[in-house]
């Protein structure tokens, strides 16, 4: 019998869009904090492991991928390279954890080449991450035929020492790589004092140190911000030196990139072309990329008699303008126990050191189990070595190898022939365990030897010396972490290499204010949502153009776009005058225009209800409320910030402080409701409705709102009646041809009279 099952389509694709972004965020882009890798990293360094060594031949990377991708990752070969060449490419990685051969691209953002020529091999590095991976867990690959490491056992945190980046469905990561020297002292702090505050692990791990160098220009007190919460800002800048570039002329040589131009050299290159073509850098005379393989050379050369002055300015136009001084946004977003999680230096180190917990312990026992099973082996064999007559007495006089067994482990002599018929005796207290009697079985006579003899005591010597070590190891946490520490001492002293960035609070970089020329114009915007700036006088001479709004402004003023889905726009007016002469060099009253949808984020179903000027919205120009507080505050003045009056439809009002909308967002939310009328306020509030209704009611009536709020009610509608017209002024003022003089002033909420009564 057939069911018909009611599935809800919402429902069914929310849950299935959470499993898909849950799967890209645990299985795809996120790195685990327990190895730092990426699934599709942890299934390349391990298929590499199983082809090559690092003292052994490179093998081709096709190989590589090909064995990677039908075993491990069966998700196409183009990612698997890119992984493979990443993990190899020493300006990303301070310690590369693949061991390239080939052309493997360069800083400069040149590709590889394609994975049939190029070979690789598991980095020496990489091997001493693999070397307890025998002891952690595996899991059954995609199919269920090969078994996977779920992580591999770095001796410290390769999250912080690799770094990483991945963008997942509603999150991100972007984690800086640092030196492995301080992150190995910093985990042997943790380790030995696992309260250790983040500020005294500052002490050992001093901030990011990226592969290409460069300068971190930041403070502590940010640095301790980021490393306690797991995210912020850096601002990272290439190092420059000063030389001679022969003729008299010196060269500006950026010898170390910061990280965030990787794989774009050029575009900087090219930007300073066009702050040169611009007349930004007049003393700049030449421009090329002087690398070899001995470090970067990016070279901008100068004029003849440029002093070191104008070198700090041209430098401070390369940070600011050119890319040679970027932000780096720190997000340490990973993995651990299967979830996201946003983590500080001292939680990266207390997950990752559970972690090795589970490793060692896990390690030693199973040495431990193997060591006292070459103890019971060789003790054995030992013995067996006292009674050899009797053992070969017993193999001789046995049918089957079950029967000599037997008689081997407990002593059944019922079936066996014996040679003497004192041996049955002797054969009935033989006690071997089974794991020594197949030993004996498997012994060779060269065993019989004097020398071989002492070999195995030496053996049996050396495995109780082991158990005894590793018993001590087990029963104390003391014993362990000294045998981690060690561990990560012989790692530092084998792999540790000096720090290559430099950190160093340099500050903001300051550059000369050009000097603006302000212009008197004048904003038209049609009822088509064309927009242009005109400058006033021809404006003046040809007032018959056609506009929906004017409004007279100067070229650095900003003008704020109030729309009828009550949001504000603003605008500036010089961001119109550079498109128009892009558009046309010369400009003409009669363009079109271009429309306003290219500077702001206005909907197209929206209609522009005011258009007002920005600088104009204080009686004071480009004061903002917290000066004018201050100057009242200081007993310097009376300050009134002007207000705005809003009407909506729907019949509300709100006053808000202009200058509320002075804001150096793009766009911002106005009013929660549609708008009929933006303006400055005047002494009364006149709106009318469609059905011909109006009402006049005094400002000071409508409360003083914030800049998203609804408004109160001004005039009470009548079912299907809706406001659409409004006026804020004084009693000389018109609206719909009646002098505001003329009508009586009412409380606010009223349902207004009938025009003409």
């Amino acid at each position: 019998m057939e069911t018909i099952k009611t599935i809800d389509y919402g429902e069914e694709m929310w849950q299935d869009y959470v499993d898909y972004a849950m799967s890209v965020i645990t299985d795809r882009a996120l790195p685990d904090v327990k190895d730092g890798l990426k699934p599709v990293q942890r299934r390349v360094i391990y298929s590499l492991s199983e082809l090559t060594r690092s003292d052994s031949p490179h093998r081709k990377c096709a190989r590589i991928v090909g064995d990677t991708m039908g075993k491990y990752h069966p998700h196409g070969d183009s990612s698997i390279y890119e992984c493979l060449v990443n993990l190899a490419q020493s300006w990303k990685l301070p310690i590369p954890l693949v061991d390239p051969h080939g052309n493997f691209g360069d800083v400069s953002g040149s590709g590889a080449a394609a994975m049939r020529y190029t070979e690789a091999r598991i980095a020496r590095y990489t091997e001493e991450g693999l070397k307890d991976l025998k002891y952690c867990e595996f899991m059954p690959n995609f199919d269920g035929t090969e078994k996977e490491p779920v992580h591999i056992p770095f001796l410290i945190p390769n999250m912080l020492t690799s770094g990483a980046t991945g963008i997942a469905v509603g999150m991100a990561t972007n984690i800086p790589s640092h030196n492995l020297g301080e992150v190995a002292d910093a985990e042997i702090a943790y380790l030995n004092d696992p309260s250790i505050t983040t500020a005294d692990l500052l002490n050992y791990v001093k901030g990011p140190d990226f592969a290409t160098g460069g300068i971190i220009n930041t403070d502590m007190d940010n640095l301790l911000s980021i490393y306690e919460n797991g995210y912020g800002r850096i601002k990272v800048r290439g190092k420059v030196e000063i030389r001679d570039a022969g003729r008299g002329r010196r060269s500006i040589c950026v010898t170390e990139i910061p990280v965030t131009m990787i794989n774009g050299t050029e575009k900087f290159l090219n930007n300073v072309a066009d702050l040169v073509r611009q007349g930004k850098l007049p003393a700049v005379v030449d421009i090329a990329d002087r690398g070899d393989k001995d470090g970067e050379c990016l070279a901008i050369d100068v004029k003849k008699g440029t002093t070191d002055e104008e070198i700090d300015k041209i430098l401070n136009i390369l940070y600011k303008k050119a890319g040679l001084e970027e932000n780096f946004s720190v997000n340490i977003n990973c993995i651990y126990n299967k979830k996201p999680e946003v983590m500080g230096l001292k939680r990266i180190l207390e997950c990752y050191t559970e972690y090795k917990w589970e490793v060692y312990t896990s390690k030693y026992n199973k040495l431990l189990e193997d060591q006292r099973d070459i103890r019971e082996i060789k003790s054995g064999l030992l013995e067996a070595v006292d009674v050899i007559d009797l053992i070969i007495e017993v193999l001789r006089g046995s049918k089957t190898t079950k029967e000599a067994k037997e008689c081997l482990m407990f002593g059944k002599t019922d079936n066996i022939k014996f040679r003497y018929k004192g041996s049955i005796n002797d054969a009935k207290q033989l006690h071997f365990t089974e794991k020594q009697t197949d030993a004996i079985l498997a012994m060779r006579l060269q065993k019989l030897i004097g020398l071989e003899v002492d070999i195995l005591m030496k053996e049996l010597s050396d495995a109780e010396k082991k158990i005894a070590k590793y018993e001590r190891l087990l029963k104390s946490k003391t014993a362990m972490k000294n045998q981690m520490v060690a561990d990560i001492e012989e790692l530092k002293k084998n792999y540790a290499i000096p720090r290559k960035s430099l950190i160093k609070n340099i500050g903001e970089v300051e550059l000369e204010k050009e000097k603006v020329v302000a212009t008197e114009e004048t904003i038209l915007l049609d009822r088509f949502f064309y927009i242009k700036s005109a400058p006033r006088a021809i404006f003046e001479k040809n007032p018959e153009v056609a506009r929906k709004f004017d409004l007279n402004v100067m070229s650095t003023d900003r003008i704020a776009i109030f729309d009828s889905q009550g949001m504000v726009h603003i605008i500036k007016v010089s961001d119109i005058l550079k498109k128009q002469t892009k558009k046309d060099k010369k400009f003409r009253i009669t363009d079109k225009g271009i429309q306003i949808f290219e500077f702001c984020a206005m909907s197209h179903d929206a209609d522009v209800v005011a258009v007002l000027n920005v600088s104009e919205m204080n009686p004071l120009g480009n004061i903002d409320s917290q000066t004018a507080k201050d100057i009242i505050e200081a007993g310097k003045g009376k300050v009134n910030i002007r207000n705005l009056v809003f009407v909506t439809e729907e019949g509300k009002a709100k006053r808000a402080k202009a200058d509320l909308f002075d804001t150096s967002r793009k766009t911002a939310q106005a009013i929660k409701s549609n708008i009929v009328y933006v303006g400055y306020e005047g002494e009364y509030i006149v709106a009318e409705t469609e059905s011909g209704y109006s009402i006049k009611v005094r400002s000071d009536e409508i409360p003083e709102q914030g800049k998203g709020a609804g408004g109160v009610q001004l005039i009470s509608l009548r079912r299907g009646d809706k406001v659409t017209g409004a006026i804020s002024a004084g009693n000389e003022s018109e609206f719909g041809g009646i002098k505001l003089s003329d009508m009586k002033a009412v409380k606010r909420g009223g349902k207004g009279n009938k025009k003409g009564k």
